[in-house]
């Protein structure tokens, strides 16, 4: 049987979160690290995932966006031809993140766990994730559309 080339890997950036989900699958949260790959173990992880044939990353954790080089590991990312998705809950966009967000090859993913507030707010613990998830989600699709993945 013909081994199959990886196509796609998952970066597990850190372990820290602003939120606590009670089915967090790697026990992510506020108290999380980030582990002990520096940002040239990023870097280089990316550059010969690239040359192996990896099309494509997701960056994940815990919420991606709470690793201090998230945007240098996204950023090299694209530069070695990767494609990357950013799943993120969405509870805390910095402004300045969007044109990141919107760059050509990138992506945005999230988790909504309910319609309803209160049934989401109990998912993540936190009282107004939903509302700014919500909002991010919103603000993701007003600024999406065919020049990027967002939306």
């Amino acid at each position: 049987m013909p081994v199959r080339p990886v196509e796609f890997l998952w970066l597990d950036l850190t372990r820290q979160c602003p939120l606590a989900c009670v089915m967090c699958y790697n026990d992510s949260g506020p108290t999380g690290t980030h582990g002990a790959m520096t940002l040239e173990d990023w870097r280089r992880v990316l550059t010969e995932a690239a040359a192996l044939g990896v099309a494509k990353v997701e960056l994940i954790g815990g919420e991606p966006t709470r690793h201090p080089d998230w945007t240098l590991v996204l950023c090299h990312a694209l530069d070695v031809g990767l494609d990357v998705t950013v799943f993120s809950n969405l509870a805390h966009v910095r402004e300045g993140w969007w044109p990141i967000l919107e760059r050509p090859g990138v992506s945005l993913g999230t988790s909504w766990y309910s319609d309803l507030a209160g049934e989401h707010d109990l998912i993540t613990r936190r009282r107004g994730s939903h509302a700014r998830t919500r909002a991010n989600i919103a603000e993701a699709v007003r600024r999406g559309g065919s020049r990027s993945g967002l939306g």
